[in-house]
C-alpha cells in the first residue's frame, strides 16, 4: 500500500499512525521472536504495515477496531484471521490465546492492555506505548526491554509524539523482581 492511501486511511484524531519504517518494522520482527509453531496475535492490526513483515507462523489474527480499516487488511494480509473487534476486551475474556503478541494501539488504550498482561497467557509481547507511560507498569510478573523509540517518520501520517517500543515476557517461576 502506498503512502497516499496509508494517508488517506489514517486518523490522526483517533491516534491512527501506521508504523512504516523498515528499520523498526525489523526490530519488532527480531523482537518478537516468532516461531513456525507459534499463535500470533496482533492487537490494533491497523491495514497491516507490521502483520505483512511477519514470518509464518501456526497462526495470524488481526484484530482492528476501526471498521474502515478492515477490507484493506484483508487484502494486506490474506493469510490471516481479521476481526473487526476491541482486542484488549477479546484478550481479557479469553476470547483470544496467543504464543506472541504484537501492539500498536493509539496511546490512550495500551495502559488497558498492559494492565492486562499479567493475567494473561502469552510468551512474548512487543509493544508501542507513550514515551511518557511509566514503564513500572511492567514491573512484577513480567520482564521488559525496551527496544527503540519511534517518531516522525517511522509513521505514515508523521506521528506528532514520541512512542517506545518494549519487549515484553512472563518473568520465570521462582525468579525475584
Amino acid at each position: 500500500m502506498n503512502q497516499e492511501a496509508l494517508m488517506a486511511l489514517a486518523d490522526p484524531s483517533k491516534g491512527q499512525y501506521f508504523l512504516t519504517a523498515p528499520d523498526k518494522l525489523a526490530l519488532i520482527i527480531d523482537a518478537a521472536d516468532i516461531r513456525p509453531g507459534d499463535k500470533v496475535v496482533e492487537i490494533g492490526a491497523g491495514v497491516g504495515t507490521i502483520a505483512q513483515a511477519l514470518p509464518r507462523s501456526a497462526s495470524l489474527t488481526l484484530v482492528e477496531f476501526d471498521g474502515r480499516l478492515i477490507d484493506s487488511l484483508k487484502q494486506n494480509v490474506p493469510h490471516a484471521v481479521v476481526l473487526n473487534a476491541d482486542g484488549v476486551t477479546l484478550l481479557r475474556d479469553g476470547a483470544l490465546t496467543c504464543d506472541v503478541m504484537l501492539s500498536n494501539l493509539p496511546h490512550g488504550i495500551t495502559p488497558s492492555l498492559i494492565a492486562l498482561l499479567p493475567h494473561i497467557e502469552f510468551r512474548t509481547a512487543v509493544i508501542s506505548m507513550s514515551s511518557t507511560e511509566p514503564l513500572d507498569a511492567l514491573a512484577g510478573e513480567l520482564e521488559y526491554s525496551l527496544l527503540t523509540s519511534t517518531e516522525g517518520d517511522d509513521f505514515t501520517p508523521s506521528q506528532p509524539t514520541r512512542s517506545i517500543l518494549v519487549r515484553v515476557n512472563k518473568r520465570a517461576a521462582g525468579r525475584a523482581s
